[in-house]
């Protein structure tokens, strides 16, 4: 059986350095522009996060899928491009409709008017046919691409806190430079000759894509409903904290989330072309991210404030309590996602959803009630509680309606590790930051290895 991981290594590799860059480029930011005005700039990305979700619809994720399954990637471009930009008109419309009722904080609605045309951007990007053909290489270029743009820009141009309403322009550039990659691409490797763009059959392509949408609107709700809560209830300072933290812990995920997105149309085919394959690929995916999720949650509990001083700067001190407790909401995000995607993949996207919306209506309800008497601490543990019940969810129906007999990933390793790891960073708290870190990593790939985890991931990688 020829394995998908090294594959999805490839597009894991790229992504992580172009997360990377981004995260360095805000780092930056939010030491030039200070809490404040960088609060305002991470409120304006969490609306944007939505703007950009409603201009998608689903589809990128849905032509993925299609995408890995079809010989026709001109006529499925040209049935999906038109739906996306459609979708992103709608979606900038609205944004600009509602610019009125956000907060008058300075140059936030004009930050917010100038990312809405990022919607245009990414809705002309063709990065989901590669996905679904499974060419990691060239995704990982592209992805590099844009933010290297960006991060470039950020660095070159912006110098003081004025210089915050070049971010959204710089961030549409990255986005046009991502999208004219993809396309030179897709002409090279499947021309423009076939690309006949239509709306026909339109509802047919909606109805599923929307589905998936839902799906990712919820987890939008459960991921950032709180720094926009936030933002309208406690003012942009502590949006600059609480979105540092959660900055830092998507650049510690970066890999998971790209490797799952490379994953999805690995499941898709295997689903239909070989069930022991699927099986593997779910199993394997999921031993091997407990092994690496485990030490991440155990360091970021103990490390978190020297951590977060030594990226921010002291201002941003305070985001080290809602780093330790949003910690936990990475890790079940991780180990959700298999599940996750194993039913969006093989058609069960009526039961995520049902997760989805389960989960989100539960950090939306908590968030309201939190948020008010605990601020950024009550506003974390929402998200946790949260993504617990949608991984139990998704656990559960992933059993019901995909697999019923996958057996239980090995726990035993990744268990004993933390431990061992946590006694470590407890007495070797004294040492500086990095030599705590470096002796708890250290200890627990020892304890890997006496568990066969080194094993484990070679038999993951192999051909």
């Amino acid at each position: 059986m020829a394995s998908p991981f090294r594959n999805i290594v490839r597009l894991a590799t790229g992504d992580l350095i172009a997360k990377a860059t981004s995260f360095l480029a805000f780092v930056y930011l939010a030491r030039i522009l200070g809490v404040a005005e960088f609060g305002v700039l991470e409120f304006a990305g969490s609306v944007l996060a939505y703007v950009l979700l409603l201009g998608d619809g689903g589809l990128e994720m849905w032509g993925t899928r299609e995408a890995a399954n079809t010989a026709d990637l001109p006529a499925l471009a040209g049935r999906i491009l038109p739906l996306r930009l459609l979708l992103a008109s709608v979606s900038f419309v609205i944004l600009l409709a509602l610019l009125p009722l956000f907060p008058n904080y300075p140059r936030l609605r004009t930050v917010l008017a100038i990312y809405g045309l990022s919607a245009f951007a990414a809705a002309a990007n063709l990065k989901w046919i590669f996905m679904g053909q499974q060419k990691m290489t060239v995704v990982a270029r592209g992805l590099v691409i844009g933010q290297v743009v960006f991060a470039a820009m950020v660095v070159i141009f912006v110098h003081n806190p004025v210089g915050m309403i070049w971010v959204p322009v710089f961030r549409l550039v990255g986005e046009v430079a991502s999208a004219s990659y993809f396309a030179l691409w897709f002409r090279r490797d499947y021309g423009f000759a076939g690309l006949r763009v239509s709306l026909q059959k339109a509802s047919a392509v909606l109805r599923p894509a929307l589905t998936i949408g839902m799906s990712l609107a919820m987890g939008l709700l459960n991921y950032n409903f709180d720094s926009v809560l936030l933002g309208f209830l406690r003012g942009p300072s502590v949006v600059g904290w609480y979105n540092a933290a959660y900055k830092l812990l998507l650049v510690g995920i970066s890999v998971a989330v790209t490797y799952f997105a490379g994953l999805f149309p690995a499941l898709s085919r295997a689903y239909v072309a070989n069930r022991e394959e699927f099986r593997h690929l779910v199993r394997s995916t999921v031993e091997l991210w407990l092994m690496c999720i485990v030490p991440f949650v155990v360091a970021g509990t103990f490390l978190a404030d020297p951590i977060v001083r030594f990226l921010y700067g002291s201002a941003y001190a305070s985001a080290a309590a809602p780093f330790r407790i949003l910690l936990w909401s990475a890790a079940l995000v991780v180990l959700r996602w298999v599940y996750m995607d194993s039913l969006r993949a093989t058609g069960h996207q009526n039961l995520d959803v049902r997760c989805a919306i389960t989960s989100a209506t539960l950090n939306v309800g908590l968030n309201i009630l939190l948020i008010p008497r605990f601020g950024m601490i009550g506003a974390a543990s929402a998200t946790v509680f949260a993504d617990l019940v949608w991984f139990v969810m998704s656990y559960y129906y992933f059993r019901r309606a995909v697999l019923a007999d996958v057996p239980a990933p090995a726990w035993a390793g990744p268990l004993l590790g933390a431990g061992a790891m946590c006694i470590v960073l407890w007495f070797a708290h004294p040492l500086n930051w990095i030599l705590q870190l470096l002796a708890g990593l250290t200890v627990y790939c020892l304890v890997q290895l006496q568990f066969g985890g080194l094993a484990r991931i070679k038999m993951v990688f192999r051909q």
